[in-house]
């Protein structure tokens, strides 16, 4: 691909109207070439018109926007970008083979590679069986297949996913996510609008947090998005207060025996591996016998983990 550029996305306080409605609000950020970045946020917050700010295709009024370093909406700036917005778009009248050379011609390709690259997608996507059929004739899953097949067709450097997984099954969602892995490996730029912490952590290190048109957190999706815990076991039941004043009141206890509230098993959230070392390095120097310590599956944390 070939953008020798550090910076894939620069949005420079950005705000955006629809009519007398601010959607955005002062947004800045910068997505680093090669990385993987999810945003989220419920329905209304300024996710689409992030990535439609980005493509080129809404205008803020105030702040700026460069992809790769040109002006985004600019020719050279829309010819690096995969778009798939969050309604598929494809043409109905057409075979889905027709619609993927349509878009290469778009794209500039030569015929050769154009049929190439179309069918080695659409075999990609589960399509090829139905190349030369009509897209009226696909349920609404197939057409997000093709739309997202068309997206990588011309190897662009950035993709910009808007909801990718709406109306995959989970063939669909699983084939999905192999090929965004394979674009990432390859150093493409992935940024994914979504309400689906889940399909997110399995394509995205990194993460928004966007509620009223304004970025109100950011970091990596894993520690920003879920809370990651671990599960200890002692040789012996303490008292749980022992166990607070040690690790926090974020401990909770699994097991008790009598009256007095003491536990050999307890569950508590930390950050990373370096907090999990100190915490069981602190009870040691307590005198406890940690016996076991194994992760507990983490869930998207209270307050964020609905999208929708």
């Amino acid at each position: 691909m070939g953008v020798p550029e550090r910076y894939a996305v620069e949005l420079g306080e950005v705000c955006v109207k629809y009519g007398s409605k601010t959607v955005l609000r002062g947004v800045n950020h910068v997505f680093h070439a090669g990385s993987s970045t999810a945003i989220l946020g419920q329905n209304g917050a300024g996710k689409t018109t992030i990535l439609r700010t980005i493509v080129g295709v809404v205008h803020p009024y105030r702040g700026w926007v460069k992809v790769f370093g040109l002006e985004a909406g600019t020719v050279g700036a829309k010819r690096l970008i995969g778009y798939l917005p969050e309604r598929p778009g494809v043409y109905e009248r057409l075979t889905a083979l027709q619609n993927m050379l349509f878009h290469a011609e778009l794209n500039g390709l030569n015929r050769a590679t154009a049929l190439e690259r179309s069918m080695a997608l659409l075999e990609a996507f589960g399509l090829a069986g139905v190349a030369h059929a009509r897209v009226h004739t696909f349920s609404k899953g197939m057409k997000q297949r093709l739309a997202l097949a068309r997206t990588l067709l011309a190897d662009p450097p950035l993709l910009l996913l808007d909801e990718p997984t709406s109306g995959l099954d989970p063939d669909g969602a699983n084939l999905t996510v192999s090929l965004l892995r394979e674009k990432l490996e390859q150093g493409s730029t992935l940024i994914v609008s979504t309400h689906n912490p889940y399909f997110a952590r399995r394509v995205s290190r990194d993460a928004l947090i966007v509620a009223d048109g304004s970025i109100k957190s950011r970091g990596e999706l894993e520690l920003l998005v879920f809370e990651r815990k671990v599960r200890i076991r002692l040789l012996r039941a303490v008292d749980v207060g022992v166990i607070s004043r040690l690790v926090g009141d974020g401990s909770t206890p699994l097991t008790s025996q009598g009256e007095s509230g003491v536990t050999s098993e307890f569950e508590v959230a930390v950050r990373g591996g370096e907090e999990i070392a100190q915490i069981v390095e602190d009870m040691v120097k307590a005198g406890l016998r940690v016996v076991g310590v194994e992760p507990v599956e983490s869930l998207p944390k209270q307050g964020e983990g609905s999208y929708t």
